[in-house]
């Protein structure tokens, strides 16, 4: 058995008389509560990002938009599956008229821009300098 030297005791434990008071921790409690703010900041950043997204791709697409709009709408179709070989043949052709047409018209531009500065040109060349 142990025994204590004289004078000195056992360490005694505390009763609850002498206890202080137990106190809640400053602050709350966790919990997985979401704060409306940060959601909607978090929306309002996703939002932000699509469409800077857009915009650049848009941007630096290589198609015209008008192009672009058409395979988009092919890839719907045949994802719905109502992608029918004739129905395709007969959008690309459509496709390749316009496309020929917006060339034709460009060069007939093109001429008569030519033809205009010719003839502006010879009337200039025509007045007498005063």
């Amino acid at each position: 058995m142990y025994t204590t030297p004289p004078g000195e005791d056992l360490p005694r434990r505390k009763s609850q008389a002498e206890t202080p008071p137990k106190t809640r921790a400053a602050g709350s409690p966790y919990r997985n509560v979401p704060v409306k703010g940060a959601i909607s900041m978090l929306g309002v950043g996703i939002l932000v990002g699509v469409a800077i997204g857009a915009a650049v791709a848009l941007l630096a697409a290589p198609l015209s938009g008008e192009d672009v709009r058409d395979n988009i709408r092919d890839r719907i179709r045949h994802l719905r599956g109502r992608d029918r070989p004739w129905d395709k043949l007969a959008r690309e052709l459509r496709r390749a008229a316009a496309l020929r047409r917006r060339h034709d018209l460009e060069r007939h531009r093109q001429r008569e821009q030519k033809l205009v500065d010719r003839q502006r040109a010879e009337r200039d060349a025509r007045i007498p300098p005063e």
